[in-house]
């Protein structure tokens, strides 16, 4: 069988063949083929899939047999790597034909490769029942760090996107910022910013993707602070930590009313009254009528009204796009209105059985951006101050020491001042 000469640029292959009835999963042996170059004449065409072309029609094209091509693509889908009905347009396949075999016009396909993702490389070669073998080719994967320093020019996620990070850590960053609503859209001219982020690359130092924003530090006209990415060994929970090793704050509470039994989770029910089995969507907690209910958190009261279903209710708008509603209250707490501001922890009604409901309870909805959430497992800030326990604060010193070091805050304690500084850096 030949063996391409493209493989020596990995180290590392998985042999992923058909499994033998019951033979289970079967060990998958690594190994090296730098030394097997091929020692035959092999052509290479190359050739992409369309929109109006699919991956065995591009085969086909660049001169393999329909039965041929067929057996080749069924084989590259079974690793589950790929698309198991249409490959996406633009994905390029490279085809290997031994030109020793000739056969009137046709050369015999050996093997056909393709690229999925920046990771892997799949390789589909001729067996000697005509069938194909698939091998995955992964490269080794390192993890480092890359900072992106500076000030805000336009927006901070055109400063990140410049400086190799993404949008997704434009918002990660602006999220530890609730104060700064700017934040979210984009921030200032001329306040400054410093983010370190993960970064995948292979063993020849290529960029593979990019991973978590574990450190962000702002400098805003409204907002300023510093927060370390950091999972405590006792809880395993990821979470963002100021210098002092104190988590944020929840914005919001599961628990309006306080610990009080739950009636009816989050989730699909039959509705007790109609008999239909449809989404709830929030919680149901049981309390006594007239039992006070709290704003869940600081925000602006959007809606104080009567409806068929959810009888009296409070809507509050709050920060980073999420509301919560207050249902089925027996009445409103006296001098707040539509418009007012609130804080966390304010009476705003009292529970009732207004509206659609069978007996006194309060229910509760979270949303994010008009989308439904659980408030049972809904993932908040917990609040936490890692100096109580001596052990667990060690571990984040140590691990703050490391970020330190890769922003270069060792050498200098100030920010960069400069309009952009990206530099990667391994841990």
């Amino acid at each position: 069988m030949v063996i391409l000469g493209m493989l020596g640029l990995f180290l590392l292959v998985r042999p992923t063949p058909p499994e033998e009835p019951g033979n289970g999963n079967a060990a998958q042996a690594m190994l090296d083929f730098r030394s097997n170059l091929p020692e035959t004449s092999t052509a290479q065409k190359i050739g992409q899939v369309t929109a109006g072309a699919a991956a065995a029609d591009v085969l086909e094209v660049l001169g393999a047999s329909v039965e041929e091509a067929e057996a080749a693509v069924s084989a590259l889908r079974e690793t589950g790597l790929v698309d198991r009905k249409r490959m996406r347009p633009g994905t390029a396949l490279t085809a290997y034909f031994d030109e020793s075999t000739l056969d009137g016009d046709a050369a015999r396909l050996i093997a056909v490769s393709i690229k999925p993702d920046k990771k892997n490389t799949l390789l589909a070669t001729r067996q000697a029942d005509d069938s194909f073998f698939v091998s995955v080719l992964t490269a080794r994967i390192m993890t480092s760090h890359r900072r992106v320093a500076g000030t805000i020019k336009t927006r901070l996620a055109d400063a990140l996107i410049e400086g190799k990070g993404n949008q997704a850590h434009a918002a990660a960053f602006a999220a530890l910022f609730p104060d700064d609503p700017d934040l979210a859209s984009g921030g200032r001219p001329g306040e400054r910013f410093d983010a370190v982020f993960e970064i995948a690359e292979d063993e020849r130092g290529n960029f593979l993707e990019n991973g978590d924003l574990v450190f962000a530090a702002f400098n805003g006209e409204t907002s300023r602070g510093s927060w370390y990415r950091y999972t405590p060994g006792d809880t395993g929970r990821t979470e963002f930590f100021d210098a002092d090793g104190v988590a944020a704050q929840p914005f919001l509470t599961r628990y309006p009313i306080g610990h009080v039994p739950i009636n009816s989770g989050f989730g699909q029910r039959y509705h007790p009254l109609t008999g239909q089995l449809h989404l709830h969507t929030g919680v149901d907690f049981r309390a006594r009528r007239g039992t006070p209910v709290r704003a869940g958190g600081d925000g602006v009261i959007e809606r104080m009204e009567f409806s068929d279903g959810y009888g009296r209710n409070v809507r509050i708008q709050h920060k980073r796009g999420y509301g919560t509603l207050y249902a089925h209250l027996s009445g409103f707490a006296p001098g707040i209105k539509a418009g007012d501001s609130v804080r966390k922890g304010d009476v705003i009604g009292y529970v009732g059985d207004t509206g659609s409901a069978t007996g006194a309870h309060l229910h509760y909805e979270i949303r994010r951006n008009g989308r439904y959430l659980n408030p049972m497992t809904l993932d908040l800030p917990s609040g936490r101050n890692l100096a109580t326990q001596p052990g667990e604060y060690a571990e984040f010193l140590a691990q703050k020491a490391k970020i330190d070091v890769l922003r270069g805050a060792t050498v200098s304690p100030t920010m960069a001042a400069a309009t952009l500084v990206t530099a990667p850096v391994t841990p």
